[in-house]
């Protein structure tokens, strides 16, 4: 948890990177806005983003005497909001949606997964799916040492972690393939229909620059990308913000609609908050889990920044509930620096 500090107000700060449940792998649809109006524009333009992993087990288990190859189709591990910049598939996100979650939880530190982390994930889900499938006992059966045809005592499954390491230490997994995978659903399309996207490029996680550039193929797609203000905000000027609002579960709330759409909260500026060396805006606008990396816009539909923290304020007036954007510069120096051409305002 991250404390940021305004003169004597102390920020907590709550990070919105949530859990994703959704496994899927079909291509999406063609996009499709309903309205030409500038607010259908922008709603079609904010996009739900899952981070994951997908790969292949191998899992020998000693009490049946067999090793069992677990294809991870897919394991999402984060969710949040995204937006498009450039129409040729370029989108804006937060850092930490496409980072290393354990690193952020952990440590409060935005870092991307390398292979080994990559591998750590897919290890986990494989076990978690060969329990489920399998042997749902594999675990207490691991923690006692039990061989087939002795009697042991009953006891609660261990968690997926602790039954992951000791098939590491007792080298009954071996990891065939891994690698992470990040999928975009585009609004106007199904719940389930989905897009990978290529990581391209990261803000600076020395100085909480969280903000990254994903790119879609947009084979059958037709985009539309928002606008980039680089106009400094002042207090009291409107914010509209869109996301894909989460549940408890870490399930995009929606998705038992036929197609999915952004949510969206409006509130005024009310600060600035330097961090690190970092601008990031304060606004009296209440986001939920899941909208981060999603757009905050001006009155004119152009993009202020990026929805990073839900925040609680403790002042004399009790808890007040609000949320931090990073300044837009932070997506104009990223497009700048991996030439990506956007629409500056």
């Amino acid at each position: 948890m991250k404390h940021l500090k305004h003169s004597t107000l102390v920020v907590i700060a709550i990070l919105v990177a949530i859990l994703g449940v959704l496994a899927q792998n079909a291509i999406g649809n063609n996009y499709y806005i309903q309205s030409s109006d500038s607010n259908s524009k922008t709603v079609g333009s904010v996009v739900y983003i899952e981070n994951g992993v997908t790969g292949v087990v191998a899992i020998t288990d000693p009490f049946v005497n067999k090793t069992t190859d677990i294809n991870v189709e897919y394991a999402p591990l984060d969710s949040g909001s995204g937006f498009i910049v450039n129409s040729n598939g370029y989108i804006i996100t937060a850092f930490h949606v496409v980072g290393d979650p354990l690193a952020l939880t952990n440590n409060n530190t935005l870092k991307l997964m390398n292979s080994t982390d990559v591998q750590n994930y897919i290890e986990k889900a494989a076990v978690e799916g060969y329990i489920t499938d399998y042997n749902p006992q594999l675990g207490s059966e691991l923690a006692t040492n039990t061989l087939p045809g002795n009697p042991m005592m009953l006891q609660a499954q261990p968690d997926v972690n602790s039954t992951t390491a000791r098939l590491i230490q007792q080298n009954l997994i071996t990891v065939i393939s891994a690698k992470q995978q990040i999928k975009v659903k585009l609004p106007g399309n199904t719940a389930g229909n989905s897009i990978n996207a290529n990581l391209i490029d990261v803000g600076n996680p020395n100085t909480d620059q969280d903000v990254a550039l994903l790119k879609i193929n947009t084979l059958f797609q037709s985009l539309h990308s928002l606008s980039i203000s680089s106009t400094k905000p002042t207090n009291g000027d409107k914010v509209f913000i869109y996301g894909y609002p989460v549940l408890s579960s870490g399930m995009y709330s929606d998705f038992n609609q036929s197609i999915i759409q952004p949510s969206s909260t409006t509130g005024k500026l009310t600060g600035v908050i330097p961090n690190n060396g970092t601008i990031f805006y304060q606004t009296s606008a209440i986001t939920e889990h899941g909208y981060s990396g999603g757009p905050a816009l001006n009155s004119q539909n152009n993009v202020m920044g990026i929805i990073i923290y839900s925040v609680i304020t403790n002042n004399q007036q009790g808890n007040q509930t609000s949320s931090l954007f990073l300044s837009s510069n932070y997506i104009i120096q990223l497009c700048n620096k991996n030439n990506v051409s956007i629409h500056v305002v």
